[in-house]
């Protein structure tokens, strides 16, 4: 009924009629191995023996025709064993991008930042975009025009093609088509160097000078001198999670709750922290609210805009990320003083997200040191956690601060470390000399 051919440059053909005399049928094989093609050449058998008794096709012929590749499946329906398949309507941008903000279960700030990608793909590809229409050169052109028109840095536009590969992941995923063109496109570092700030405590001192009450003076405070998050961590914070005699912070990190037993960490009360903490315990309402911060609880309170108007008013030049900076200053200035673990533990991070997105020098003099073009006597470290920043007013609460104040003995029996101390070492140091190799 049907014969299978093997033709001599290896590849194999499948030849029938459907009638004693009726017209001959080729369907081409191509180089396929003997087993795939004998098992076709069953197949097609049984559906040519089916067709001339005039009998339906069973159930698994069905199915075995309905995953045949489009190119084989459009060979048979040329030989009258198939029928066409109706034209699928092709999935578009916009469907995928709705379906993908609709799936997500994730922190307003991320929706946010995915909602601009969101905004990025529909503006460059069009909403009615099919997607099996979009290639992998699309895709490429579509990281470059995120810089060239969106005038965006490196570092946003790698974050941004990232999550564009997210989304047809889940795309492909899903089914709506059949592979990802951002696959091959690398997204690249994320993290800009030249927005990286030390913020010294002269300039933070400064700002606290000029902030109009004392609940700004309360979040520069928590950032700088606390290393929270503004303003996740910042707003759920209560009297009751500061510890005044323990000297300790219980800090709820929304952002990190997702992960097993990161949903919250307890932190020093730096004195630094603790004497503005006072001053805003001191101005509470009894029986007033639980909260510390109790201003700007709304999303309508845009703190970044707000903190520029305050930097200009101190006469400082608003810096990039402010409030991210202000918290990697303190733990830059930790991981000098202490290890990257307890940083790390203090802030609620990684050791290696603290060294990608954290660390910034904090001695703005190093380069001029390393070349001699400074005296010792002027190297100076812009590291005290242990005394009172120049500017910080400490309120009188004497009862309070008799309790909770750092003793004036203990303080007073304290000895600093300095040059001229390590001087007194020597040459070779604390390590015994090694011997000549």
């Amino acid at each position: 009924m049907a014969s299978l051919i093997h033709d001599p440059d290896g590849r194999k053909r499948i030849e029938f009629t459907l009638s004693k005399n009726g017209v001959r049928h080729t369907i081409r094989l191509g180089r396929i191995d003997k087993r795939s093609a004998e098992a076709i050449h069953g197949r097609i058998e049984h559906i040519i023996s089916l067709k001339v008794v005039g009998a339906p096709l069973d159930a698994e012929s069905v199915h075995w025709l309905g995953a045949l590749p489009s190119k084989l499946y459009g060979r048979l329906v040329k030989a009258s064993l198939a029928t066409a398949r109706a034209e699928a309507v092709p999935h578009r941008l916009g469907e995928l991008l709705e379906r993908f903000m609709g799936a997500m279960t994730v922190k307003a700030a991320t929706s946010t930042f995915y909602s601009h990608t969101r905004r990025n793909l529909a503006d460059y590809f069009g909403a009615d975009k099919p997607l099996n229409a979009i290639t992998e050169m699309d895709a490429d052109s579509f990281k470059a025009w995120l810089k060239q028109h969106e005038s965006l840095s490196t570092a946003t536009a790698n974050r941004r093609t990232v999550a564009a590969k997210t989304i047809f992941r889940l795309a492909r995923r899903w089914g709506m088509m059949a592979g990802n063109p951002f696959d091959g496109v690398r997204g690249g570092g994320s993290e800009n160097e030249s927005r990286k700030r030390f913020i010294t405590r002269a300039d933070v001192a400064k700002v606290l000078e000029v902030c109009p009450n004392v609940q700004w003076r309360v979040l520069v405070a928590l950032s700088r001198f606390g290393g929270l998050r503004i303003p996740s961590e910042a707003l759920p914070l209560t009297w009751a999670d500061v510890d005044w005699d323990a000297g300790t912070l219980h800090v709820t990190s929304p952002k990190t709750e997702h992960h097993a037993g990161q949903g919250s960490r307890t932190a020093p009360l730096f004195p630094e922290l603790r004497a503005i903490l006072l001053e805003a315990y001191e101005q509470a309402e009894p029986g007033g609210s639980p909260y510390i911060i109790t201003r700007y609880r709304t999303n309508e309170a845009n703190l970044r805009t707000h903190f520029a108007r305050i930097i200009r008013r101190a006469g400082l030049e608003p810096w990039p990320k402010p409030w991210h900076n202000m918290r990697a200053s303190l733990q830059s200035e930790l991981m000098r003083q202490y290890d990257l673990s307890t940083a790390c533990r203090w802030l609620g991070n990684s050791p290696t997200v603290a060294a990608r997105h954290y660390a910034v020098s904090t001695d703005t003099d190093a380069f001029r040191r390393a070349a001699g073009l400074t005296e010792k006597s002027a190297v100076k470290s812009d590291v005290k956690s242990d005394v009172e920043p120049a500017g910080i007013s400490v309120p009188s609460r004497a009862t309070v601060l008799a309790n909770h104040s750092v003793s004036s003995d203990i303080r007073g029996e304290a000895h600093s470390c300095t040059l001229e101390h390590i001087d007194k070492l020597g040459g070779e140091g604390l390590e015994p000399p090694a011997s000549a190799v």
